[in-house]
């Protein structure tokens, strides 16, 4: 019998585990937002869901720093639409201010800049807001329910 060494094993599992986290994680959302007859599942969320199951100990897949920029990225773009014409210097401005904003509060989450973006071309000012976070928070608690999942099965071997 040939024997596969211990760290690829390791991996392969934790890559089993990512996928089917990111799957249980969007899927749940899709069911949420069927029942709500609603939009929840945005482009930005795929990203967010690499960081929370693939990479659960970056700064970035901290809970504070998923709401935190998403927060700030979606209040921009909608003040940006209010407030401006929305033309391309505005675009720009508003998405510095954005990475300036979660630089300093600390809650850089890289897919929240993508979300700015969402807000500002797709003009949905606040419409985004409810289905966002619910969508965020089905993300981290199934990204935290999985991670304590990995670790008891990481402590038994």
């Amino acid at each position: 019998m040939h024997k596969i060494p211990k760290e690829k094993f390791s991996n392969l599992i934790e890559s089993i585990i990512a996928g089917v986290g990111a799957f249980i994680g969007l899927s749940f959302i899709g069911l949420i937002a069927q029942k709500a007859d609603t939009m929840m599942i945005i482009a930005p969320f795929g990203a967010t869901a690499v960081l929370l199951f693939s990479a659960p100990n970056s700064l970035f897949s901290k809970p504070w720093n998923i709401f935190g920029g998403y927060l700030i990225a979606t209040i921009l773009g909608a003040m940006i639409l209010v407030y401006t014409d929305g033309g391309w210097f505005w675009i720009g401005t508003g998405l510095g201010l954005t990475i300036m904003l979660m630089h300093l509060s600390k809650t850089i989450h890289p897919p929240a800049g993508a979300n700015f973006l969402i807000v500002t071309q797709g003009h949905l000012p606040f419409y985004l807001l409810e289905p966002l976070f619910v969508g965020l928070i089905t993300l981290i608690v199934i990204a935290i329910s999985i991670g304590k999942i990995k670790k008891k099965m990481i402590e038994k071997n």
